[in-house]
């Protein structure tokens, strides 16, 4: 197996070399567009949602990596409690490893050859988990890891309502684990799915209701499968726009929300007391038209009918590549020159593009960390033909 090791590595000397000479510097006096991490923000958000989910003694979190994509971060997650990490990439387990982290979960199903080799490779020091939803696919992961001499921990998906990957019967994913139990290699730890389409329910009650519905077939899909003599210990779910109703919910052993660490726009509408840990900071380069213009457009922040200026009531008018726009009609005391915070719309894909991020304690930078890994790319991290 590649050892994913030097990947890391060389992902933090290249961002310091790239960014390095940004610490020490105001967040004023970045260079633009940069995405900022507040660390103070980022571990409070850390520290309030273990905190909450140890007042409820319900199910622990096994936070998404996706969301922020950085180590240091899921470090600090993992100290503060959460039972393992969970990630939508082969390539995301990889550094994850390499960073010394363990019981890793790709929620995600999983086909390409590489990528099947490289989870049975990771296998053989680690505890890794992978969804599956249809008998082929666990057979696949079967032999791969077979080859490899390892054994994977499979998770049945189950589609709770998303319209995506998983079983959409019952008796579907009762089927997958029979077939999982009876191959080589392979360790069956219970069912896994993914609420989103509740996320897309802005109003509350009507989220709670789709929630319900959701996670009521959800945990009888788990009843079936034990009355059937399939044990299903784990039983994970749950994003951060339904975390506290699905982490309370009866059978629920775990969360997989990430959004909290940064918190951004889209979601922030829906789950309050998280901080705006990440911004982008961004320059304005026009005033004319009665609009404010700065030179972080769509390429740079994503879901931009969300983005706002921190301490600016400009609402957004239109965002193009390379250039963000914001209505000002009745004036503004921002001029060309100023530096402003944005907040995301959806920090997920924003973070995507970035290299680094600027991390600030007093918005002073005292450190750069890189992003990885980013984009769709294996960066190294396959194994060879």
């Amino acid at each position: 197996m590649p050892d994913s090791a030097p990947v890391l590595k060389d992902a933090y000397e290249l961002v310091r070399q790239q960014y390095g000479d940004a610490v020490g510097l105001r967040r004023d006096e970045l260079i633009t567009p940069a995405l900022v991490l507040d660390i103070d923000a980022a571990q409070r958000n850390i520290d309030h949602m273990a905190g909450e989910l140890s007042r409820m003694g319900a199910a622990t979190i096994r936070p998404h990596y996706k969301t922020h994509k950085s180590p240091d971060l899921a470090r600090r997650q993992v100290q503060a409690g959460a039972g393992g990490l969970s990630m939508a990439t082969v390539w995301e387990a990889a550094i994850l490893a390499a960073a010394g982290m363990d019981d890793l979960f790709v929620v995600n199903t999983v086909s390409h050859p590489a990528k099947l080799a490289m989870l049975a490779e990771l296998a053989r020091d680690h505890r890794i988990l992978v969804a599956v939803d249809e008998a082929e696919n666990a057979a696949a992961h079967s032999a791969a890891a077979v080859a490899a001499g390892s054994e994977l921990g499979i998770l049945v998906e189950v589609d709770t309502g998303m319209d995506r990957c998983g079983a959409d019967t019952a008796d579907d994913a009762l089927a997958v684990a029979r077939h999982v139990t009876d191959l080589p290699a392979l360790r069956f730890e219970g069912i896994t799915g993914y609420e989103g389409h509740c996320t897309m329910t802005p109003d509350h009650d009507l989220r709670h209701e789709r929630q319900v519905e959701a996670m009521t077939f959800f945990t009888g899909v788990a009843d079936q499968l034990e009355a059937a003599g399939i044990p299903c210990p784990i039983r994970s779910a749950g994003g951060i726009a339904t975390w506290q109703w699905t982490a309370a919910f009866p059978g629920m052993t775990e969360i997989q929300a990430g959004t909290y660490v940064v918190m951004d726009n889209f979601h922030g509408k829906m789950v309050p007391g998280f901080e705006h840990s990440l911004t982008i900071q961004a320059t304005v380069i026009s005033r004319q038209s009665g609009k404010v213009i700065v030179d972080a457009g769509n390429k740079s922040v994503a879901a931009p009918a969300d983005v706002t200026i921190v301490g600016h009531d400009h609402p957004v008018f239109r965002f193009d590549e390379e250039h963000g726009i914001f209505a000002a009609p009745g004036g503004s005391s921002l001029r060309v020159g100023d530096t402003v915070a944005l907040v995301p719309g959806y920090s997920p894909s924003t973070v995507n593009w970035y290299d680094a991020y600027h991390v600030i304690q007093d918005n002073v930078v005292t450190d750069i960390w890189p992003i990885t890994p980013r984009g769709p790319g294996h960066h190294g991290l396959a194994l060879p033909a």
